[in-house]
């Protein structure tokens, strides 16, 4: 089942469902709540991937991401106007603004999907792997960026509502304990993670 705004804004309340900042009365619609895109952009670094005579290899067998990330991601700088600048024909790993979490005791799992508005530009958000987990954070969710159109899409962190959070329920609380899980609790695209402890409101 899907939640509702009404469900939503009490799953809110009640602490089932955790989104910092709170989202605002505009960011929620019917059966979804908006999130905004956050700060820090990674591409590969083209120095690397594109060197003369070499290619890179990935073997999912043997991958740890977080040792990947630290060799292969640069991260792209905002222009003058504190704006990110997704240009075509380019894969991005960028983050939502806000955290999310889901308590295990609140049975709520969520989809991160693209928004319409955005993909009619050709601007995939998420490129696979929607589903956040019951039992899930509170952190960032890493975005999967492409631009398959003509077009530079310019974004403001904290501000540009890049995405849509679906909220549903799980039949049952789950078992399985997400704390060990590698990107629980992250804090950046990279993978990093924090300690819900000292987390701000």
């Amino acid at each position: 089942m899907i939640l509702s705004d009404v469900d939503i804004k009490t799953a809110l309340k009640e602490g089932n469902l955790i989104i910092k900042p709170t989202p605002g009365e505009e960011q929620i619609d019917s059966t979804t709540v908006d999130l905004r895109i956050g700060e820090h952009f990674y591409r590969q670094n083209p120095e690397l991937v594109n060197q003369r005579g070499v290619r890179v290899s990935v073997d999912i067998d043997n991958f740890y991401f977080r040792a990947f990330a630290n060799s292969y991601l640069q991260e792209t700088r905002k222009n003058r106007s504190g704006k990110y600048v997704i240009e075509p024909e380019i894969f991005y790993l960028a983050s939502t603004y806000e955290k999310i979490g889901l308590p295990t005791r609140s049975k709520l799992a969520a989809r991160v999907e693209g928004k319409s508005s955005l993909a009619r530009l050709g601007l995939v958000i998420h490129m696979t792997a929607p589903t956040i987990h019951c039992g899930y954070g509170p952190g960032i969710i890493t975005l999967e960026i492409y631009n398959y159109g003509p077009f530079s899409i310019a974004v403001t962190p904290g501000v540009s509502r890049i995405c849509q959070l679906i909220v549903e329920c799980v039949t049952t609380e789950p078992t399985t304990e997400r704390r060990g899980r590698k990107f629980q609790r992250q804090t950046s695209p990279k993978g990093q993670r924090h300690d819900f402890k000292s987390y701000k409101k």
